[in-house]
């Protein structure tokens, strides 16, 4: 990730849905396998970055009671660990229709500050400098994900409520965002402090499809001095490679990004025209992850030659690891992926 000669590429992914492996289940891969980790150990995957953060609790703490409110035959009302109110089906597996979020307005933010406080003791678990240790020895990446100042209030407030509250309650926004900065500085000056922190994911998750769901005006105005203050604060803790997790299209938001001293993005979703050809060439100095197209994946090993054959010239410059753009989709076959983990094993050992 820092554009020198390195023996391999990683052979990592960002993670599979459940979905997927009960499809696999059925198509040959031993039912003992029912996790990403334990899928990395049986196909000789590399340990990925995701799904293996530092346990350091950065969201509401303590967590609310969960219970179900109401419930019909095929759905639950539920009040959540992080007091958001939704209703979804008793499969799980759609997405839920959200009723309530535990922030309106400037009271409601205010009653729940006693649990966004940063120096609760609980936020670190008690076994965590053995732990941190112990990734360090195994050789692994020690990484932490923080959510950030657009998808941490989004949390809070939901998603039109909190673009609204820009034009509506600036001063609520700035008052949720500077606290957030803080809150980092404290929660993470304990970690920071071992030297040891290789990885930083800002997980945002503020673009959609077409666009960013904020505009590129309102994040230099609001967020893009707070970046610069929390990247400072990593890179002087020793933190090698910091990344934006965003899907959808990025274009418009990375290079506010790379201003604020961020390294690149991921998972750069081609659906949303995120293609890491275009991004690379558009701004040289990006670190990629992802942008192998889920969907020409799951059309068959044809589609794997292809994808591999297009990112080829971006990995070979660095700066790149080349993974699904996403989580593996349950339409993608047991048999292709095989394929498509032999054939990115032999090409990225090739570097």
């Amino acid at each position: 990730m820092k554009f020198q000669d390195v023996d391999r590429v990683p052979l990592m992914e960002m993670g599979v849905w459940p979905e997927t492996l009960e499809r696999w289940h059925k198509e040959g891969l031993p039912n003992h396998v029912k996790d990403l980790r334990q899928l990395e150990a049986f196909l000789g995957l590399d340990v990925s970055f995701n799904l293996n953060w530092l346990p350091i609790d950065d969201n509401i703490h303590p967590a609310f009671q969960e219970s179900v409110l109401e419930e019909s035959e095929n759905t639950l009302l539920i009040s959540d660990a992080l007091g958001v109110v939704y209703r979804c089906t008793k499969t799980g597996r759609t997405i839920p229709q959200y009723v309530r979020f535990p922030v309106c307005c400037e009271k409601d933010y205010e009653n729940l500050r006693e649990r966004l406080n940063a120096q609760t003791p609980s936020r670190y678990p008690l076994c965590f400098d053995e732990d941190l240790r112990a990734r360090k020895d195994r050789g692994e990446i020690v990484g932490l994900s923080f959510r950030g100042f657009f998808g941490f209030p989004r949390g809070l407030m939901g998603m039109e409520n909190w673009c609204m509250a820009f034009y509506d309650q600036p001063e609520l926004v700035e008052r949720i965002l500077g606290d957030r900065l803080h809150f980092a500085k404290d929660l993470y000056a304990r970690v920071l402090a071992t030297g040891l922190l290789d990885f930083v994911q800002v997980w945002e998750d503020m673009s959609y499809k077409t666009a960013s769901m904020i505009s590129p005006q309102m994040v230099r105005k609001y967020m893009l001095p707070l970046y610069r203050e929390l990247i400072q604060g990593f890179r002087e803790g020793g933190v090698q490679v910091i990344m934006v997790d965003t899907d959808g299209r990025v274009e418009e938001l990375l290079p506010l990004f790379l201003e604020a001293g961020m390294d690149g993005t991921h998972p750069c979703e081609r659906a949303a025209g995120s293609d890491p050809v275009i991004l690379r060439r558009s701004f040289p100095g990006s670190v990629l992850m992802g942008g192998m197209d889920k969907r020409a994946i799951a059309a068959g090993k044809d589609g794997v030659d292809a994808e591999l054959r297009r990112l080829e010239p971006v990995w070979k410059q660095g700066g790149f690891i080349p993974m699904l753009d996403h989580f593996v989709p349950p339409d993608v076959s047991y048999d292709t992926y095989r394929y498509y983990v032999d054939l990115r094993r032999e090409a990225l050992g090739r570097f």
